[in-house]
């Protein structure tokens, strides 16, 4: 279950500060992108734009990344 967009660990996620190590390297390369969109941009707009783009992200490939989603939110 993916929290929702509002859960304080997508905000650190995007932004670097959290740093998981998925099995599925397009989760890596989504998250890096995005850690980069931000030290651009680190406005709230864009870091809320950057949840938004993660969040689809793993809705849509939750099954493939459920273990990690739980390990970053649950801890």
């Amino acid at each position: 279950m993916i929290p929702s967009k509002s859960h304080p660990r997508w905000e650190a996620l995007v932004k670097g500060e959290v740093k998981p190590n998925f099995r599925v390297f397009s989760g890596n390369m989504m998250l890096n992108q995005l850690a980069r969109s931000i030290n651009a941009d680190d406005s709230s707009s864009n870091i809320q734009h950057c949840i938004n783009q993660a969040y689809d992200y793993f809705s849509r490939f939750e099954t493939l990344l459920i273990d990690e989603l739980k390990e970053i939110f649950e801890s």
